[in-house]
């Protein structure tokens, strides 16, 4: 009988032979570590997969044969990759071109031995750069993409310019404050800093014009594209509706969604200095100018326009819980029954349910939340949980993940439940207290409100008592008339009670 790692590296043989058959077949270019090499393989969607099967496989069988000796050693040093963003080497060496250790020394300012070592440890470790002969550098695929893509080079510089240096001091800021808190994490004691990232980039334009640029290059990564939010959600059965996209920032995928479906209309809200310099950009196609609108909004602030769908991609990670239920609770003063609130965001996979790869990626951004946000990526229940922490009228719809995407997505819907007939609750927010009745000379009064927020103001209307406000309450309380006192009959569930008055 075959062993693992025997049927691992037929996995790898079988998959891999897929892949190769298909770039022959098709005349595309082989993967090469070479300065021409493809970036992008251009493969169909059955051969991709194979692809997957085959680095899933190599993988694990990599970590078979390693051992668990091996596999418990420190993560791979990142001195080298911020040298070589701090230093801009890769801008250095020309293209289809050479130089030499000793003349790159001299470019860079750096000792020569210093630079020899970081440019050997770069080349096997992380396949920049090549050394055709001994002393003499060259650019491989990877290199060559650094110097031509801007995003590139700003992903870089966040992940090793502020990135490492954060997870190196996580633990020590989880130890010291044991707080969710965005100003109390990893990144606030490497950058000695008393403020969020957000804070922090304000501060900084440089620092900010990287991030952004990071993040671009971050959303070009197989699964982000426009058309899984496009694809993945029945916009057209939504008939005419208006969108709100908070935290939208250019628009992309507003864009993109205004492209596909005609009955829409999008508003998209991000902070003051966002929309100004999105503005002068002018990303909208004339095409969709009637449609799509920015506009200046702080997420943090109670929103003013009543729409009928708010969506947020890829803002909420960027937050721990209680400021998520602050943002959504800024929308309950515009709501309006059947309004739906829309997240694009991760959805955290039970364990060994995805495969090992895709799990790899997940996770390693869920620590990169911890160490700069103290914020997370979430399971299926924690969104759930969320909204019921938000207010109960929220209900939840379900939460899923279209296929090939690397966002999920999140629905509820807003339902301001009222009761048939004069007895009403007219306002519910937010409440987790019972409120129990009695009956003292023929009228009825609060004798008990465990912490209680809410007002209750009774009138007087055919000689049955109305609830007609009542602040930050989830129940639903239904009254009956008999014998000419008002019994309370029924107590609905909408906060999880269970209680019968």
């Amino acid at each position: 009988m075959a062993s693992e790692i025997a049927k691992l590296a037929a996995l790898v043989l079988t998959n891999t032979v897929r892949v190769d058959d298909y770039l022959q077949k098709n005349g595309l270019p082989s993967p090469s570590f070479h300065e021409d090499g493809p970036v992008d393989l251009k493969l169909s969607a059955e051969i991709e997969a194979a692809r997957v099967v085959a680095l899933e496989a190599s993988l694990r069988l990599n970590d078979l044969l390693r051992g668990p000796i091996e596999l418990v050693r420190p993560t791979v040093n990142a001195v080298s990759l911020e040298a070589i963003y701090k230093y801009d080497i890769a801008s250095k060496i020309p293209i289809h071109g050479e130089i030499s250790v000793v003349e790159l020394a001299k470019l860079c300012d750096i000792c020569e031995p210093d630079l020899r070592r970081i440019l050997r440890f770069a080349i096997i470790h992380h396949r920049i750069f090549q050394e055709p002969r001994k002393g003499i550098i060259a650019h491989s695929a990877a290199s060559r993409r650094i110097v031509e893509d801007s995003a590139t080079r700003d992903g870089l510089g966040l992940q090793f310019a502020d990135g490492w240096q954060s997870f190196a001091r996580t633990v020590e800021a989880m130890e010291k404050w044991k707080e969710q808190e965005p100003t109390k994490t990893g990144f606030a004691l490497a950058h000695n800093t008393d403020k969020s990232v957000f804070e922090y980039l304000e501060e900084s334009p440089a620092k900010a014009k990287r991030f952004a640029g990071a993040m671009s290059s971050f959303t070009t990564y197989k699964g982000h594209g426009p058309e899984f939010l496009v694809r993945g959600f029945p916009w057209a059965s939504l008939g005419s509706k208006t969108v709100v996209d908070v935290g939208g920032s250019e628009g992309k995928y507003s864009i993109a969604l205004a492209q596909s479906f005609p009955d829409l209309k999008f508003i998209i809200q991000d902070l003051p200095a966002v929309i100004r310099a999105v503005d002068a950009k002018r990303p909208v196609p004339s095409e969709l100018v009637d449609r799509v609108t920015f506009m200046a909004h702080d997420m943090f602030k109670e929103q003013s326009v009543s729409a009928d769908i708010y969506l947020y991609r890829w803002v909420f990670h960027d937050w721990p819980d209680a400021y998520v239920v602050k943002i959504l609770r800024q929308l309950i003063p515009a709501l309006k029954p059947g309004a739906r609130v829309i997240i694009n965001d991760t959805i955290l996979p039970e364990p060994n349910t995805l495969s090992e790869l895709q799990e790899r990626k997940i996770r390693a951004l869920d620590m990169v939340m911890l160490s700069f946000f103290n914020s997370r990526e979430r399971e299926r229940d924690d969104w759930e949980r969320i909204f019921q922490e938000v207010d109960k009228r929220f209900r939840f719809v379900d939460a899923w993940v279209p296929e090939g995407s690397a966002l999920g997505i999140i629905e509820a819907v807003w339902e301001a439940e009222t009761v048939n007939g004069v007895n009403g609750v007219s306002e519910v927010n937010k409440a987790k207290e019972v409120i129990e009745f009695k009956e003292v000379d023929g009228v009825n009064e609060v004798s008990e409100m465990n912490k209680a927020k809410v007002v209750i103001e009774f009138k007087e209307v055919d000689v049955v008592n109305e609830i007609s406000e009542m602040n930050k309450a989830k129940e639903v309380i239904e009254f009956k008339e008999v014998d000419g006192v008002n019994e309370i009959n029924e107590v609905r569930e909408v906060n999880g009670l269970s209680d019968r008055i």
